[in-house]
């Protein structure tokens, strides 16, 4: 990735295999999303059509939902964690974070 080239404006966020592409202005957004697919796609790597949200103002990401200011987890992440058993020792706490 650090071989492609973005405009100043937008950003490239990578985890691992996920990728993120944020930017102010919509036009900017697109045209480095498809410059990226081309670069990886000369690079012999594919993109999963299935996981793929072209220009959204929001999207899920990492199992939390981005937008314009804001971040929220996805309602199951949610009951996993409300799920867990409250911690009863010093290492329980640890184990939890």
């Amino acid at each position: 990735l650090k071989q492609s080239v973005t405009p100043k404006r937008v950003q490239i966020i990578q985890y691992m295999d996920d990728l993120l592409i944020a930017g102010e202005k919509e036009e900017e957004v697109k045209k480095a999303t498809i410059e990226l697919l081309n670069f990886l796609g000369r690079k012999g790597l594919k993109v999963s059509k299935r996981k793929l949200q072209f220009a959204k103002r929001e999207v899920w990401y990492l199992g939390h939902l981005i937008g314009k200011g804001y971040k929220k987890l996805s309602n199951e992440r949610i009951e996993v964690i409300l799920s867990l058993p409250s911690p009863k020792t010093k290492r329980d706490v640890q184990k939890l974070l």
